[in-house]
């Protein structure tokens, strides 16, 4: 694709500088240097918060609350900054660019969509509108929207970027978001813990086994849980487990029910092909949020609900 301008490449290298120096970005504000024609009026960050990544449609009114099942609330970090692009660029070219840009870092999209096909209640539960309401209240047909993910072995990133225009520029919003990393050792648990845990409480909660946002995918940093569960079933030859997965309650209960009980079998799946469990030793159930262990309403209830469970039968 050709590009009318060379600011827009200087951006959009600039933008993907900040997003690969991750380890920086999560700690602290990366300021981006910006030719004149792409101006930034705005930036905030975010520590221990919430955002809410929409991933469908926004049909109904009351905005993020009313679309539990078109919104994923990520818990961690968010660095928000907000820019005015002049030089008459179009909205689609400037989003084809960055989608590129950041698919060659490692970003896969998670939803994307332009104007009427991001719901009719979209602009007010969109981040550029939550952020600016001014800045983003035109050309509602022509706004684009897009949500991007990157997995990683303690956390995942998130970019999410909405484009509108405005008058004879563009707005852009570009969120960095860097989920809540998770401490690997202080969560895995050993056989013989689990064994105990069974024993007292007739079941064993892990955190230990990891998986992407709205994903089945088991994550590197969990094979000393999931090696830990082969060697309790080792240890205890009669011993037959359901594999159970819950999740938070950000969605519908249908989309949580399916995807815990994916999730449960891609543990039992692993636990079959990686250290030859007998499949009939084997049960996974999936619950979604149905049975949490603390409140939803916050990112530590969530984290706690947010668990793969090993109960004998």
């Amino acid at each position: 694709m050709k590009t009318s301008a060379g600011w827009q490449q200087k951006i959009l290298c600039a933008v993907i500088v900040c997003i690969a120096a991750a380890g920086v970005a999560r700690a602290e504000t990366v300021p981006i240097a910006m030719p004149a024609q792409a101006a930034l009026v705005d930036q905030h960050q975010h520590n221990a918060t919430t955002y809410p990544v929409i991933t469908g449609p926004i049909v109904q009114l009351g905005g993020i609350a009313g679309n539990i099942a078109a919104i994923r609330t990520i818990d961690g970090q968010a660095i928000q900054r907000r820019y005015w692009v002049a030089g008459g660029e179009k909205p689609a070219a400037l989003d084809t660019e960055l989608a590129e840009r950041l698919s060659q870092a490692g970003f896969d999209t998670v939803y994307h969509c332009v104007g009427s096909k991001c719901g009719a209640r979209f602009k007010s539960a969109s981040p550029g509108y939550r952020a600016s309401s001014s800045s983003f209240s035109q050309g509602v047909g022509q706004q684009i929207y897009r949500a991007l993910r990157r997995t990683g072995s303690r956390g995942d990133d998130y970019v999410v970027y909405q484009i509108a225009p405005h008058g004879d520029q563009l707005a852009l919003e570009f969120d960095q978001v860097q989920s809540r990393p998770r401490e690997v050792g202080a969560i895995s648990v050993s056989a013989a813990e689990m064994a105990r845990q069974i024993a007292q409480t007739g079941r064993a909660a892990l955190y230990g086994i990891f998986f992407s946002t709205d994903s089945a995918q088991i994550r590197p940093g969990s094979d000393a849980t999931v090696g830990e569960i082969a060697k309790l079933l080792h240890d205890q030859p009669g011993l037959k487990l359901l594999v159970v997965g819950h999740t938070d309650n950000q969605g519908s209960f249908a989309y949580n029910q399916a995807l815990s009980l994916k999730r449960a079998r891609a543990v039992t799946d692993a636990l079959v092909a990686k250290y030859g469990v007998d499949p009939a030793r084997l049960k996974p159930l999936g619950v979604g949020y149905a049975s949490p262990r603390a409140s939803n309403a916050n990112a530590i209830g969530r984290a706690k609900n947010r668990r793969v469970e090993l109960v004998p039968w």
